[in-house]
């Protein structure tokens, strides 16, 4: 873990996130939501910090599962991935299953995940916001078709930073 950046490191001041009026807000509840956990009462250790689908590799000649772009690995706390994952399958009404195995491994316990996953849920999708509004700012292109790719991204936060927020 030497070297790895810290959690976190999303900044409800930052200029970028005037982008939309719903942005500044959405992302402040949601880091406010994060401290009020606080992220130091959960289980630290090395994130991957975007752990998608297409970064997994599985071998089925072995039956290892590897997980591959560590470039943004940091240490934060672990229900941040697992936060991540949940985000990835559609939310919580599809991560029923990952949560179980997830919690089968006895890395966190149940407690934790009940205490701490909506807050961190809504926190990566903050991240997700952030992320968005930043590359339409910049008109960062890399790794999309077209800008209206970041404009979809940005939307599909607001859509689950307006839901979780109920």
């Amino acid at each position: 873990m030497a070297g790895a950046g810290r959690f976190h490191w999303v900044d409800p001041a930052a200029d970028h996130l005037a982008l939309r009026p719903w942005i500044r807000p959405a992302v402040a509840a949601a880091v406010a939501g994060l401290e009020a956990a606080p992220p130091e009462s959960l289980t630290w250790g090395l994130l991957h910090s975007d752990p998608a689908p297409e970064a997994f590799r599985w071998d089925a000649a072995s039956g290892t599962c590897g997980l591959i772009d560590w470039g943004a690995g940091l240490v934060g706390p672990l229900l941040y991935d697992l936060a991540s994952a949940v985000m990835y399958v559609g939310g919580p009404g599809h991560a029923e299953c990952l949560v179980e195995a997830y919690l089968r491994l006895g890395t966190i316990d149940p407690d934790e995940v009940d205490r701490g996953l909506s807050s961190l849920l809504r926190f990566r999708w903050a991240v997700q916001a952030d992320y968005f509004a930043r590359r339409i700012v910049t008109n960062d292109l890399t790794g999309v078709a077209s800008s209206a790719d970041n404009e979809r991204g940005l939307e599909h936060a607001r859509r689950w930073l307006d839901r979780l927020r109920q």
